[in-house]
């Protein structure tokens, strides 16, 4: 990386966005953004240190081999499956996640989509370098499941 992208990396201010979340409710179904300033570093967190270092070695082999998914005709993407009772740091990991990789943060909530079309939307407007986090994705699909009944 050349040393004004490094440069540039480092003084990101890495954004949250939702839907139209912020106090914006003319953007009600666009994404709207606020500053992402949350504290949580791999450092801070408390987790398997071994769990710790095999996350952080797989984000790194994910950031390192951009190239070789353009070469082999692949989507650039990485999937995670977090799981477990509120409060247990599942946003908290997102966040260091974040904060190490230096990547803007999407929080979408599912049961506001009402078809595939604006899902998709929504999923190409998200910008490059980001996460994109769906929260109670179980809640949602017993949504849709209660409306389709």
């Amino acid at each position: 990386m050349e040393t004004s992208d490094v440069i540039r990396e480092e003084n990101k201010v890495m954004k949250l966005y939702a839907l139209g979340d912020f106090g914006e409710e003319s953007n009600r179904g666009s994404w709207s953004s606020t500053s992402l300033d949350h504290p949580a570093t791999f450092d801070k967190i408390a987790m398997d240190p071994i769990l710790k270092q095999n996350l952080i070695d797989d984000l790194d082999r994910f950031v390192r081999r951009r190239e070789f998914y353009r070469r082999v005709g692949k989507a650039w993407k990485r999937g995670y499956l977090l799981y477990g009772p509120h409060g247990t740091g599942k946003s908290s990991l997102i966040s260091s996640m974040a904060n190490y990789l230096k990547f803007n943060v999407y929080d979408l909530e599912l049961a506001s989509i009402h078809s595939n079309s604006k899902l998709r939307s929504l999923l190409v407007s998200t910008s490059n370098r980001s996460i994109l986090v769906i929260e109670d994705i179980d809640c949602s699909i017993e949504l849709q499941d209660r409306q389709s009944s």
